[in-house]
């Protein structure tokens, strides 16, 4: 898999989950889980450093 598959991943995933087809729908859902999955890892990256 590709960096930037990797990437996408979670909001792919949940696109999947969800059935969503629509492109424009699909690109709004894995934009937003994308942002709440990899804020979530670089807080908790950063976390142990403060």
């Amino acid at each position: 898999m590709s960096p930037i598959g990797l990437f996408l991943l979670p909001g792919n995933l949940a696109s999947d989950a969800l059935h969503i087809e629509d492109q424009d729908s699909r690109v709004m859902l894995r934009t937003l889980v994308n942002m709440l999955v990899w804020n979530l890892v670089a807080v908790l990256a950063v976390l142990p450093f403060l």
